[in-house]
Order: structure tokens, then sequence, then C-alpha cells
């Protein structure tokens, strides 16, 4: 009996009908919150910590080798827009390299973080420190649904 071996193919970049059914798939997912960001054609990733601690939330974001005027950030009562770009490193003198590996990624990245509750816009602060944003917002307050009502007898 004759035994048929098995090679495993590695691909290195999806195909384009992947990378747009990924993508398709993650904008769904984002949308609900599911998934960490992945942008597969620049290959920035951004991941965040997002918690609530004493009425206020706060997201955190992993940002390395990004500068803090590259970053923008927009906040609107029910959700925050992240956009960054990692622009790469020029080296003066037109210096020739022949890589061996290149992991590192450059390119732009956006997120949207949509909030389980409302906040103020206005109380929103950011911060950036070793490459990590803060971004600090005040819950708005909640408004009761319902009133009490007293109930009259009838005479």
């Amino acid at each position: 009996m004759m035994r048929s071996r098995y090679f495993p193919v590695v691909f290195d970049r999806f195909s384009d009908p992947a990378v747009s059914l990924f993508q398709g798939m993650q904008g769904l997912a984002e949308r609900m919150g599911a998934l960490p960001f992945l942008d597969v054609e620049a290959g920035l990733n951004v991941h965040v910590d997002f918690y609530r601690h004493d009425g206020k939330l706060f997201v955190e974001a992993e940002l390395p080798g990004v500068r803090p005027e590259d970053v923008e950030l927009n906040v609107c009562a029910d959700k925050l827009t992240l956009s960054a770009e990692k622009s790469a490193e020029k080296k003066e003198g037109g210096e020739d390299k022949s890589y061996f590996r290149s992991e590192r990624s450059y390119g732009k990245v956006e997120r949207m973080i949509s909030f389980p509750v409302e906040v103020d816009p206005e109380s929103a602060r950011a911060s950036f420190r070793n490459g990590v944003l803060t971004v600090e917002m005040t819950e708005k307050s909640q408004e009761k649904g319902y009133r009490k009502v007293a109930v009259s007898a009838e005479v």
C-alpha cells in the first residue's frame, strides 16, 4: 500500500479575496465589540484595555513607536474613534540594507470602540506615556426611567 505524503502549504500573505473576507468579518465583529483590531494589509494592530472605575470609563491602547502628534482621537457620547499612523524610519545617506527579516509594521490604523453607557465627551482627557495612550471619560448620570405615581382612592 502506498502512503501519500502531506506537505503543508504556508502562506506568507493573504490572497486578496481572503483579505476582503477577513476585513468584512472583522468589521462586523469590531462593531459588536468581539475582536481586537487587526489591519491585515498594513500589519498594524492595536491592543486595548477598556474598563470602568469610579464612574469613569477608561481606554488604554498600546501604540508602540507612534508619536503623540500622529494620533487622532474623537469621543462621542456612545463611542470613541482612534486613528494613528506609524511611519517607517528613514535614514539619511541612502544606506542600502539587505534585510534577512523585517517584522516591524508601519502604516495607518483605525479603531472604534462602542461604549456600554453614554459618556460626557467634554470630560474626555487623554495622555500618552511609554507608547500607551490612556483616555479617561466621565459617565453621564443615568436618569431614572420611571417615576412613582401616587394612587388615590375614589369616593
